[in-house]
């Protein structure tokens, strides 16, 4: 069961990891447009982006100085946000259980966008299996 749940997450985490990494590449396009008139910023994101420990710090203070400056700025990076938190894989499994033999609680091959949960609690129980997809999304 451990190792179907570990496959799973890693189909699941491809689809997601992909879009993620479209939005996060979007976002800092943007962020580099915003701050192209700025050498400082500029200077501040191409340190961050050689070695993000070490700049951190600073790259954060310039975007927060900037979406500080810029509404139309933090509407566009809010909405990028909301819409990863919004689209990219979240489960939950939740499963009580007093006896049990073949319970799965949720088996999928592959998840690239949107939420699934699955709550069980059993007393005694067979063969149960509460959701079973190819691919979601």
């Amino acid at each position: 069961m451990k190792k179907a749940a570990e496959e799973f997450a890693g189909e699941a985490g491809k689809g997601a990891a992909t879009f993620v990494q479209e939005k996060a590449k979007a976002i800092w396009e943007r962020l580099r447009k915003a701050f192209s008139a700025d050498p400082s910023a500029t200077a501040a994101l191409n340190r961050f982006e050689a070695d993000p420990n070490a700049a951190k710090d600073e790259a954060e203070a310039q975007i927060a100085s900037q979406i500080a400056r810029d509404n139309g700025l933090q509407t566009e990076l809010a909405a990028a946000i909301a819409e990863v938190k919004r689209a990219a894989p979240q489960i939950r499994v939740v499963q009580n259980m007093k006896e049990a033999e073949e319970v799965v609680g949720l088996k999928a091959k592959r998840m690239t966008r949107g939420s699934a949960e699955v709550s069980q609690h059993m007393d005694k129980a067979k063969k149960v299996t509460g959701a079973d997809f190819d691919e979601i999304g």
